[in-house]
């Protein structure tokens, strides 16, 4: 594959022309991601619907979600790996497809059996980020890359809160097929959208493939996530949670050892555990525990009634959704924003002031949980370091990354973003069920508050970590020269 030399932009592109590849490049994933967001915000409120439509149970319906993760957890690392070999815009098109027919067979299916067929194609959702950051950050520049990469993120967050409110307000059609085909049809715009207007990436990693390479990162992924999962629901000291945890650490190990050996490993653990990265991905697990460990933690808090449990403040379902809504309106200004930031601070400062501000925030849920107004204070503080994470992680995994491995690589933080999540859910279950009051059926404060010391230690674990992280030397700003694709 041959390489592509590097320009300096003043002599070879005007500001105009720079600004129009960046809009050409970029305005039509922004589309495909805010159409990813809409499908992740969609389904959660027709899981009422969805019971009475499939004739399950309330706990049965939960792998609707559970299936979905499993597969994205399979998925992403594969994916992303093969589109460092054969193409991202190549692998994203695949990707896009199978998420639509996916999206499609939940709708039309009869039996909850099928829909789960239709969640497992819907895993690759989930790689659909590390494919389009590839591509950016293969096409664009140093500075309009991070800018792109800020607003795919942002656009994730818009388009779950659309998602959300159009399902909402789609939920008085008579008919639940009618309404489960409406994301559907947007997707079915994100295929055309890849096809016609979405360049391919220009790098190619070795063309040899780690079969069982592959293989061995997906059963770890599948079994550990399925392990915690078991755990959640049966507890850690179930028997059969334990062999399957256990057997996740004997994949782990072998596949280890496989990848040292490997001609061309799936994963290249020397990249993966150098100085430049592994703190990245350590704040990235750290990031994934606070934001998708907590949600549900942070809602029940808000809902619960002080007069009975002498702590929460009995919120509405609905005033907690406008919770939810503005609680995500920080983090999605942050990532847009992060870019112009680390262009005066530089990528690690923006980090520093993400951790430090996710720690901040943690802290006043500690110590101010009594006073609505200060706790959503700590909660929009919070939530700005988190977006400013959500676009700075990828961002400076991407421009560390080999040219060749930037789909991998960012595949990587995707996953373990989605692992410290999985973890944190499982973990804080079993710290509440700790807390339960036997009389009342819910957990005490001491609970709540041993959640959030969690997160709080987890961002100061990150901040005691970044300053090992150290960057090559800075990349000059170039455009790489253009094959026609």
């Amino acid at each position: 594959m041959p390489q592509y030399p590097k320009t300096d932009t003043a002599s070879e592109t005007s500001t105009g022309e720079v600004k129009q590849r960046v809009v050409a490049i970029v305005g039509f994933l922004l589309f495909v991601e805010l159409s990813s967001g809409f499908l992740q915000g969609y389904y959660t409120p027709l899981f009422g619907q969805l019971v009475d439509h499939w004739e399950v149970t309330d706990s049965t319906i939960t792998w609707f979600v559970t299936v979905q993760t499993l597969a994205a957890g399979v998925s992403v690392p594969v994916l992303s790996k093969l589109g460092d070999i054969y193409g991202h815009r190549r692998i994203l098109r695949i990707a896009v497809i199978s998420v639509a027919v996916g999206a499609a067979l939940v709708a039309l299916s009869p039996n909850f059996g099928l829909a789960m067929v239709g969640r497992v194609l819907c895993g690759p959702l989930a790689v659909w980020l590390p494919l389009e950051i590839a591509i950016v950050h293969s096409r664009l520049t140093q500075d309009s890359a991070r800018k792109a990469i800020g607003m795919l993120v942002a656009s994730i967050t818009i388009g779950a809160v659309l998602g959300s409110v159009a399902a909402g307000l789609s939920s008085s059609i008579p008919s639940l097929t009618t309404v489960l085909l409406i994301p559907v049809v947007i997707l079915v715009l994100c295929v055309i959208a890849v096809f016609i207007a979405v360049p391919e990436s220009t790098d190619r990693a070795n063309p040899k493939i780690d079969g069982l390479g592959f293989l061995g990162l997906a059963a770890f992924m599948l079994l550990l996530l399925w392990g915690l999962n078991q755990g959640s629901a049966k507890g850690f000291a179930n028997a059969g949670t334990v062999a399957i945890l256990v057997g996740a650490v004997v994949v782990f190990l072998v596949w280890v050892w496989w990848e040292k050996r490997a001609e061309a490993p799936a994963v290249d653990l020397a990249l993966v555990t150098r100085s430049t990265l592994w703190p990245a991905y350590l704040i990235s697990f750290v990031l994934g525990m606070v934001m998708l460990g907590t949600q549900t933690v942070l809602i029940t808090f808000l809902a619960s009634d002080p007069e009975t449990l002498g702590y929460g403040f009995g919120l509405a379902p609905g005033t907690l959704s406008l919770v939810t809504i503005a609680a995500m309106l920080p983090a999605t200004i942050a990532s847009i924003f992060f870019a112009r930031l680390a262009k005066r601070f530089g990528l690690l400062r923006v980090l520093l002031f993400g951790l430090s501000l996710g720690l901040i925030g943690q802290l006043a849920l500690i110590a101010f949980n009594a006073n609505l107004p200060i706790m959503a204070c700590g909660l929009i503080v919070g939530s700005f370091g988190q977006g400013l994470l959500l676009g700075a992680l990828p961002a400076l995994i991407a421009e560390e990354a080999p040219r060749d491995a930037t789909g991998i690589a960012t595949g990587i933080y995707n996953s373990l973003k989605t692992l410290g999540g999985a973890v944190a859910g499982s973990v804080f279950g079993i710290v509440l069920a700790a807390f339960v009051i036997p009389e009342q059926g819910a957990s005490s404060i001491g609970g709540y508050l041993t959640v959030w010391s969690i997160c709080a230690s987890a961002f100061l674990i990150g901040l005691l970590v970044l300053p090992i992280l150290k960057r090559n030397r800075p990349v000059t700003t170039v455009i790489p020269v253009q094959r026609t694709v």
